[in-house]
């Protein structure tokens, strides 16, 4: 069980690798407009990535048919965080195009409210982890931590500050 564990690890790493941000590309996202330089891998890409390490962990997992019903809750609780945060990236990214500048004051507050909605968005991840977490054996419950923050690894944002990455794309900030 443990290779089949590593290999899943190592296969969702390889693809993983550069910067992930889970926050990526939900289905339907167009990509960067035509003369804007992108640096790091698209929308698409950064969604397959998501795919890859939601399925690496499920199957690292190894989950039984009745906490495969725990699964689709959580799973889906990551993809709506993670498309919230796209896009709250993406309009900050269209109000920056637009060249619309905040003041210091205004810029404050809107962390603050990207904050809040992001508390409010990782709440609901854990509540919809925590049925499947219960489920889960003792060695499934181990190996669950590693496998989140892997999942969580790069996410492009550390509180309200701009980071290197800012989840769209791996763009650089």
């Amino acid at each position: 069980m443990r290779k089949s564990i590593l290999a899943s690890l190592a296969a969702a790493a390889i693809v993983g690798a550069g910067g992930f941000a889970p926050v990526y590309a939900a289905p339907g996202d167009a990509p960067a407009t035509p003369g804007t330089e992108q640096r790091g891998p698209g929308p698409e890409i950064m969604g397959a990535i998501l795919d890859a390490k939601l399925a690496g962990m499920k199957a690292a997992l190894k989950l039984t048919p009745d906490q495969e019903k725990a699964w689709e809750p959580f799973e889906s609780a990551v993809r709506a965080a993670v498309k919230e945060h796209r896009g709250a990236m993406r309009a900050m990214r269209e109000r920056e195009e637009k060249g619309e500048h905040l003041s210091p004051i205004d810029r404050i507050n809107e962390i603050s409210d990207r904050l809040a909605k992001a508390s409010s968005e990782i709440k609901l991840v854990g509540e919809a982890a925590k049925p499947l977490y219960d489920s889960l054996d003792d060695l499934q419950k181990r190996e669950f931590g590693p496998l989140l923050r892997m999942l969580h690894e790069g996410m492009g944002h550390r509180g309200g500050a701009t980071t290197e990455h800012d989840g769209e794309g791996g763009e650089a900030r």
